[in-house]
């Protein structure tokens, strides 16, 4: 499973959203107190307004033959909603080169004093208030003397001059901040978290054929450590249970032999009759169940070395030479096809042969009388062993390879159903897999593939 930094319950995710929050609440804040800080100097607040209206008319004003003139098409945007607002601007010798606003307002406009830069007046009255000032503006090194009158109520007024102090000292100083923290908190997080990745990508790689497997424990952080650390400790412990339960089956199949033996041996010295023929498949059946139940065992504990090599055709004569006598007595026979180049491959020759055993073995419960087993060797990595049975349904062929599975003939195989499961066992300790078909006319064809690149 490969993890996705963009999933809504990754923990990358949720560790940047709380972060980003934070950042929006931190902002929200340092609004707030810009808000309460010029809501509560109300006088600075207002200077601030006759400024930036100051500087607003201003841009009307243009020098031009070395004379001060405006544009008279240059439109004034009032942002002081319910406000009334008069203005005029004058020369340094007092020439007035505009005048705007209601004719009452304009009487109480401030004459320039061409010794004063920066003037201000602020009168209360029951419901609403008036400001009065003069703004000296250097355009083309001219000055310019910039006077205005605003008469409103409320706080309105102020509104455009609190957007501009929250934009200029909040927004402009907070978003390249907050992109800054938050780039540099995707980087610190992702690659704070980088070892629990790792860590995960090595928990997918834990399969049940490995219990060997351990997890890389980093040096740091400490709680991904104690995490693989506690990994660890979970996986010895399965371990040392399934290799219990591992000894304790070889063990007990190494304890039947000798007395199934004994058995063998007295039930061949009863005369003959049905109840003969009887017992002596019953213990044909058990010798085979124990045998399997130590094939289990050697194959959950196979491990294929490099130097280990087998020829595939060569194993399976072998095999096939030890079961030609089961064969001939059960009124059948096995045939050999060999198609390979004989090469030598790597592989454990014993183990490759347990498999070929067992699922010759099950052929030759499956196919009738009179019939035979075909075993093809159709390359130096596969083999193919088809009988003359009923075949698998399309269920089976998924089910089979489990252990404790039989096919179609279950009625008449006393077995345990271990035969597929071991050989896919052994099929896998050499990175190949088990392959199950039904035959063109009838039976099955089961192949083991020892390479997963093989292929048929």
């Amino acid at each position: 499973m490969k993890i996705s930094f963009l999933q809504k319950d990754n923990l990358f995710v949720r560790i940047f959203i709380r972060l980003f929050i934070g950042v929006a609440i931190f902002s929200i804040l340092q609004i707030f107190f810009v808000l309460y800080t010029y809501l509560n100097d109300i006088n600075d607040l207002s200077q601030r307004l006759l400024t930036r209206q100051a500087k607003e008319i201003s841009e009307s004003i243009y020098v031009k033959n070395d004379e001060i003139t405006h544009n008279r098409k240059h439109t004034i945007h009032e942002h002081i909603h319910n406000a009334r607002m008069a203005f005029a601007a004058y020369t340094k010798s007092g020439q007035e080169i505009l005048i705007n606003g209601p004719y009452d307002l304009r009487p109480a406009l401030m004459p320039p004093v061409n010794s004063v830069a920066s003037e201000t007046r602020r009168d209360e009255y029951t419901e609403s208030f008036r400001l009065k000032g003069i703004r000296r503006i250097d355009i083309k090194n001219q000055p310019v003397w910039i006077s205005i009158i605003i008469e409103g109520k409320g706080i309105e007024p102020y509104i455009p001059v609190l957007k501009s102090e929250i934009i200029e000292h909040v927004a402009l100083p907070i978003i390249p901040l907050s992109v800054f923290l938050l780039v540099f908190s995707v980087i610190a997080v992702r690659n704070t978290l980088l070892p629990v990745t790792k860590t995960i990508e090595q928990i997918e790689k834990i399969k049940p054929d490995d219990i060997s497997y351990r997890l890389q424990t980093p040096e740091h952080p400490a709680e991904v450590r104690k995490l693989a650390l506690a990994v660890n400790d979970a996986l010895s412990r399965i371990e040392s249970a399934i290799l219990s339960l591992r000894n304790f089956t070889a063990d007990t199949a190494h304890e039947l032999r000798t007395p199934l033996a004994i058995m063998r041996l007295e039930v061949n010295k009863l005369p003959d009759s049905e109840n003969k023929i009887a017992l002596t498949k019953d213990v044909e059946s058990m010798s085979r169940l124990v045998g399997q139940m130590l094939d289990v065992a050697y194959a959950n504990a196979l491990i294929i070395q490099d130097t280990d090599k087998a020829i595939l055709s060569a194993t399976a004569k072998d095999v096939i030479s030890q079961l030609t006598p089961l064969a001939i007595r059960s009124g059948k026979s096995i045939t050999l096809t060999d198609l390979s180049t004989q090469q030598e491959i790597k592989g454990h020759s014993e183990a490759i042969g347990r498999a070929i055993r067992n699922i010759i073995e099950n052929a030759l419960h499956y196919t009738p009388e009179q019939s035979a087993v075909n075993v093809v060797v159709e390359s130096d990595y596969i083999i193919s062993i088809s009988d003359q049975g009923q075949g698998f349904s399309n269920i089976e062929t998924k089910e089979i390879l489990s252990r404790f599975k039989k096919g179609l003939l279950k009625s008449s195989h006393n077995g345990a159903g271990l035969g597929l499961a071991i050989a896919s066992q052994i099929a896998l300790a050499h990175n190949g897999y088990i392959k199950i078909e039904n035959g063109p006319d009838k039976g099955a064809k089961i192949s083991i593939i020892l390479h997963s690149q093989a292929t048929t």
